[in-house]
């Protein structure tokens, strides 16, 4: 629990929108309670002049001839504690001449006009008019003034109740709506990456945090320009060594015959190295390629099914040959909106990886599905499968999670450079249904929703699969 109240008032103090909304719902909540209070007094104040008054002008009603409307026997009100009390009497008589209560003995010493005086151990408020040869007094007990008082102040309070709420909701609504534009701009920074790096827009920014866009937009620049730089050093380092490169291969193609039998095997060690070496930088030059910054005329249609046969049918050789069986489960033809020769990279380092780390008498599933907007392509292996501590670094450069096995390192940062490059997304992941192996995937969004993208066309794509490859048994369970 003290953790999370940690939490939160961590997250309280570095939100400039809560901070504002509690500033000013506590300056609202205080202006209401003072102006609450001070209606509360001020109605209290008024109501007890108004009860003055009315004592006042039942006295001057009583001197201007109604003292005889009093009845001799008076009639008690439903309530006779709040009755006023009206009291007609000779100077200095002991019986007055006209009272609605006879029991209630007024101090015929009070000062004329207002006074409060204590009558049989309670409090009155009383109005004394002395006349030529009578003296009136009207008085009411102080406890009713004061209820009257209290139920009167309180009615004064019920706007300021129900208007609070309303108004501490329209403070969080206009601060909520004042607060859009930023969080608009904070989601567009979220979406910036390597990939996509576009200046945020400008347009109805307020002027408080046009410095912040500003300053925000001219880093985009220097990293993109910085990251254009490195991605041509990349491409021009690989292309002046790829020149060498192939000329030292030739070199030790036309050397092969001169070989004497003793030093075959270490010159054949030196052209592995040499393959090696051109490897790295075709995969450098794939590289540099695909952290190219997108351009509105690489965005087409591609039918990723097309690809997916074409990738089966680079490889099946290899997988025949050592005995793999390569096959699909799910196949769709829906269109995504990527250049297909980006996707044909993507793909085919999927399935290169399968083949590579894919024991002999290993299985390699591929499987294509739609999630909402997407596409998605799976390759399932059998391999030894990713230390799960290894995971987050699989698409890192140069990263090989086993390095027995030959490669350069680069083949899963050029696909996750291309997915990302199309707004998709490439996932590795460990098998989850107790095999060993993993799951790598890449998606594309999709440039049109097809309808004919199960039953009869799953069935076409199967079909074209295994006249391309010449495979006998393409989908696990159904002949070709």
């Amino acid at each position: 629990m003290n953790g999370l109240a940690c939490r939160w008032r961590s997250q309280m103090k570095s939100s400039l929108r809560n901070n504002l909304a509690i500033a000013l719902g506590l300056l609202v909540s205080a202006a209401a309670i003072a102006q609450g209070i001070s209606s509360y007094q001020l109605c209290r104040s008024g109501m007890s002049a108004l009860l003055d008054l009315r004592l006042e002008q039942v006295a001057v009603r009583m001197r201007n001839g109604l003292a005889d409307s009093i009845p001799a026997t008076p009639a008690r009100g439903s309530q006779p504690s709040r009755d006023i009390v009206i009291t007609i009497r000779k100077p200095g008589a002991e019986v007055p001449l006209r009272s609605t209560d006879p029991s209630l003995q007024l101090p015929q010493d009070a000062a004329a006009g207002l006074s409060s005086d204590d009558v049989n151990g309670e409090r009155w408020r009383i109005y004394t008019l002395r006349d030529t040869g009578s003296l009136i007094q009207v008085a009411q007990r102080s406890s009713v003034r004061e209820e009257l008082e209290r139920e009167a102040a309180l009615t004064t309070l019920w706007p300021t109740l129900v208007l609070l709420p309303l108004v501490l909701g329209a403070v969080l609504l206009i601060v909520r709506v004042s607060f859009r534009k930023m969080n608009q701009l904070g989601n567009e920074v979220q979406e910036i990456d390597a990939s996509r790096l576009r200046p945020l827009p400008s347009a109805g920014v307020p002027s408080e945090l046009q410095p912040f866009v500003d300053s925000i937009n001219r880093m985009i620049g220097r990293l993109a320009q910085s990251i254009e730089a490195e991605r041509k050093f990349i491409a021009d380092a690989a292309h002046e060594l790829r020149t060498p490169l192939t000329a030292l291969q030739l070199q030790a193609d036309n050397l092969q015959p001169h070989i004497v039998p003793g030093n075959q095997e270490r010159f054949s060690e030196l052209r592995s190295g040499i393959g090696r070496s051109s490897a790295l930088i075709a995969q450098l030059l794939r590289l540099a390629r695909a952290d190219a910054p997108l351009s509105g005329s690489t965005i087409e249609p591609t039918d990723v099914s097309e690809i997916v046969v074409q990738a089966v049918s680079d490889v099946l050789p290899i997988a025949a040959a050592r005995g793999i069986d390569i096959g699909a489960e799910e196949m769709v033809q829906d269109r995504v909106a990527a250049s297909g020769a980006d996707v044909a990279i993507a793909v085919k380092n999927l399935v290169s990886n399968a083949i590579r780390y894919t024991p002999d008498g290993g299985t390699i599933d591929l499987r294509m599905r739609t999630e909402g907007t997407m596409l998605w392509v799976e390759v399932t292996d059998t391999g030894p499968g990713i230390a799960p501590e290894l995971l987050p670094r699989v698409f890192d450069r140069f990263f090989r999670a086993n390095l027995d096995i030959e490669g350069t390192g680069l083949g899963l940062s050029i696909v996750r450079s291309i997915t990302q490059k199309y707004g998709g997304d490439a996932q590795i992941r460990n098998r989850s249904d107790g095999r060993s192996g993993i799951v790598a995937a890449v998606s594309f969004p999709l440039a049109e929703m097809c309808t004919g993208a199960s039953g009869h066309g799953a069935g076409t794509t199967t079909g074209k699969l295994a006249q391309a490859t010449g495979a006998t048994r393409y989908l696990h369970g159904r002949d070709v």
